[in-house]
């Protein structure tokens, strides 16, 4: 079925489709992905924008999709974005605590922390991402896979 019937579906049966064909499918994808994580660096080194990004990873336009932060081998961090490369570098160079939610988070949870302290962290990290553009999907396997990896960065309460 091509994406375009797909999203005509309703509602109910594209959510069932995607949680019975689709998540496991992902999970696996992105363990797949870790083995050749990028370094975090790549998106905090001065001069390194989205464009840059974009072409030292041969894509020519950002994406909707997942990413995910990776600490000695354990997916610590996952979200999502209409724009993901965007997002990874604000994730390190924005100015604000929603566009540097992983640092923010970081320090709620090691109180010692401060925000300098968190990109210190987070630049010994890796990062993956994976296309996804259906923005039904895209939520739905965020949150799975948050659960799935017990992302300790992903709170819930």
């Amino acid at each position: 079925m091509n994406n375009k019937n797909f999203m005509k579906q309703p509602l109910a049966l594209r959510f069932d489709r995607i949680v019975k064909e689709n998540l496991p499918k992902r999970k696996t994808m992105m363990e797949v992905l870790m083995e050749s994580a990028l370094s975090a660096n790549l998106f905090f080194e001065k001069g390194m924008g989205v464009q840059s990004i974009l072409k030292q990873t041969g894509r020519l336009t950002d994406f909707k999709g997942i990413y995910g932060f990776i600490l000695e081998g354990k997916m610590v961090y996952i979200d999502e974005s209409a724009y993901v490369i965007r997002r990874i570098v604000r994730q390190f160079k924005g100015n604000s605590r929603y566009q540097k939610k992983l640092a923010h988070t970081i320090c709620s949870i090691k109180k010692s922390y401060s925000e300098k302290d968190a990109l210190e962290e987070m630049k010994k990290m890796k990062i993956v991402f994976l296309d996804l553009p259906d923005d039904l999907e895209r939520q739905i396997t965020t949150l799975y896979l948050q659960c799935q990896f017990e992302c300790v960065y992903n709170r819930f309460e």
